[in-house]
């Protein structure tokens, strides 16, 4: 026979049970990239060939990241990049990142077809091996990343023979996956 303080107990543990689903119906959800985030992308460059891959700024190695586009006109990025090849074209061994603010963006026809993302304003700050442990910002336009950045602005998974027209020699491949967010 139970006693009174685990009967209240049992009691108490079972109407916080029941209770749980209808509380949650009042719990906004979760928004990691915020209310005004339009599109997320997330890509991946890899380039092993050791014949191709030796041209800088990576050479052997590859770029990861993602990019979030803003409904008031502002985009996010985080990349980085990493090399595994010293050469005399001067590509450097280790990692490098790039944050970008970027102030305005904007979709038109570009290199990834009619609906393509142009970065048109903002800044670059790059870390890592290239500069010697040291944040350098510079504006996008400076950087070499402003304008057509080559990802197409419609919802998908995109491959380096998607993007780019032609199956990619051995050893290197491209993924891009982007995703259109409603809120």
């Amino acid at each position: 026979m139970l006693n009174k303080k685990k009967v209240a107990t049992i009691a108490t543990l079972t109407a916080i049970l029941i209770a749980l689903p209808i509380a949650s119906v009042g719990i906004p959800t979760a928004h990691a990239y915020g209310r005004t985030a339009l599109w997320q992308i997330g890509l991946s460059e890899n380039c092993d060939n050791k014949t191709l891959c030796l041209n800088p700024p990576f050479g052997i190695g590859g770029f990861w990241g993602w990019i979030e586009f803003d409904s008031d006109g502002t985009a996010d990025a985080q990349l980085a990049g990493c090399s595994h090849l010293s050469t005399s074209l001067g590509v450097l061994t280790g990692a490098d990142h790039i944050s970008i603010d970027a102030s305005a963006w904007h979709i038109a026809p570009g290199s990834a077809g009619p609906a393509t993302f142009f970065a048109d304003a903002g800044t670059a700050t790059f870390s890592g091996v290239n500069t010697k442990g040291m944040p350098v910002t510079v504006p996008l336009a400076v950087s070499g990343l402003a304008g057509d950045i080559g990802i197409p602005a419609a919802a998908g998974h995109y491959s380096f023979a998607s993007v780019m027209g032609f199956t990619p020699p051995p050893g290197i491949q491209i993924q891009i996956q982007v995703a259109q967010l409603t809120h």
